[in-house]
């Protein structure tokens, strides 16, 4: 106080609908809402759509392309809560399948998108559940909380590989994001999806980060003349998961099922 923020539930996946609430929106029938904040549904229903259907000359990223193309219609997008998951849906890593390059992508996503990110506990150890609502196992106990766990997500006791990397992931992602201004409130420019691709910068009069998605089962080369209102001859690059350079002149190369973060000078 005074600083708090309200945030509601509309759970539809149209823009236009979960727009109708938000403060400051100038409605057809006259209806003043004082809701400062809404859930993000349309965005985060594209998100985990996009990432594991066909890519085709409508659906897969570019579905998602085209939902945020939707902002226009929010008074103000960057106060939505951008979700992964939550209570009431299929476990992240379950709803992809299992696929730790699309979790991965997924969250970068979250992270680095315009709003305010929510994270649903257990998601940064890769727990999973059934794809079809089950709340008993979708909000089921965080281990390591309760006297008996073999596995303790706190600790990393028992947890695998492929969770303590994920765990990780998302702690160097947070910690990074945390002193980003430009991710907290800089603007928004993104790219058509092309060939399982997608790139968005967030920036502001200070600062650039580029957004690379690659949903290929192989690498791809994006040939950076595409970005130049971002992006010029000289422009270089620092991915900030690795701390790898990148010469941004040409062309840039991502890997497979990855997500490239890149701090712009």
């Amino acid at each position: 106080y005074p600083h708090f923020n309200i945030v509601g539930e509309e759970w539809s996946a149209n823009p236009v609908v979960v727009s109708y609430w938000q403060r400051g929106k100038k409605n057809h029938d006259g209806y003043v809402s004082y809701l400062p904040s809404l859930m993000d549904f349309p965005l985060n229903e594209s998100l985990r759509n996009a990432l594991v259907a066909d890519e085709d000359w409508n659906g897969g990223l570019k579905a998602l392309y085209e939902k945020l193309a939707n902002d226009y219609l929010y008074p103000d997008p960057s106060n939505l809560v951008l979700f992964e998951g939550n209570h009431d849906m299929s476990r992240l890593f379950s709803a992809l399948n299992e696929d730790i390059g699309l979790d991965k992508m997924a969250l970068a996503y979250v992270l680095t998108m315009r709003g305010i990110p929510q994270l649903y506990y257990g998601t940064e150890i890769l727990m999973t559940g059934p794809k079809v609502r089950d709340d008993g196992a979708i909000r089921n106990d965080f281990p390591g909380g309760w006297a008996g766990d073999k596995v303790n997500a706190f600790t990393g006791a028992g947890l695998t590989a492929q969770q303590k990397d994920a765990q990780a992931f998302l702690k160097k992602l947070l910690n990074w994001r945390k002193s980003q201004p430009v991710i907290h409130s800089g603007k928004v420019m993104h790219y058509a999806p092309d060939h399982g691709t997608y790139v968005y910068f967030r920036y502001d009069g200070t600062s650039k980060v580029m957004v690379v998605l690659n949903k290929n089962k192989s690498a791809a080369v994006l040939a950076t003349d595409r970005f130049h209102e971002m992006l010029s001859k000289t422009s270089s690059a620092t991915d900030v998961m690795t701390g790898r350079r990148f010469d941004l002149g040409s062309t840039l190369s991502v890997p497979a099922r990855s997500v490239l973060i890149l701090e712009v000078k």
